[in-house]
Formats: structure tokens, C-alpha cells, sequence
């Protein structure tokens, strides 16, 4: 009898595990775009102006900097600093 209750709670306790994680990832928006290439070699990134900000390790100003010129967003302006910084090493 008490390999039975077990056998249930157990199952219970996976339903109830399955439908949590099914709700999880039901509130993910899976169509939102994937966010554009950002190419190192465009002379609105990749310039000296940037690479000294990078250098002196003001990497806040050199996003601040790629977004102006380019239009990027947030992300994909911090994406840019952190690739070219990568070539600098």
C-alpha cells in the first residue's frame, strides 16, 4: 500500500512539474527578430576615436559613441565594442 502512495504522489508531482514548466516557456516571445550582425570593419565602429575609449577602458563612452553614429541599439552597440575589443588583444 505505501509503494502505491508513492507511486501517485510521485506522479502528481510530475504532472504538476510538466505543467509549471510547459507555462515557463508559454510566456517566451519566440517571434521577436533576432538582433542584426554588427560588422567590426564599418568605419563608424572600428576607428581610432573608439579604440582609445576601449584602451582607456571607457567602454561605456565608446557604446554611447557607436550608437550615435550607427542607430544601434543598446545591445548590439555593447555587441560591437565587445568584438572589436576581442581584435585589439
Amino acid at each position: 500500500m505505501g509503494k502505491l502512495l508513492f507511486l501517485i504522489l510521485g506522479l502528481a508531482l510530475g504532472l504538476l512539474l510538466a505543467r509549471y514548466l510547459r507555462g515557463q516557456r508559454a510566456g517566451r516571445d519566440l517571434s521577436a527578430p533576432p538582433r542584426p550582425m554588427v560588422r567590426v570593419g564599418d568605419e563608424r565602429i572600428d576607428n581610432e576615436e573608439i579604440r582609445a575609449l576601449i584602451r582607456a577602458d571607457r567602454k561605456i563612452e565608446a557604446i554611447k559613441l557607436v550608437r550615435e553614429r550607427t542607430g544601434l541599439g543598446l545591445a548590439e552597440a555593447k555587441d560591437a565594442i565587445e568584438a572589436l575589443e576581442r581584435t585589439m588583444r
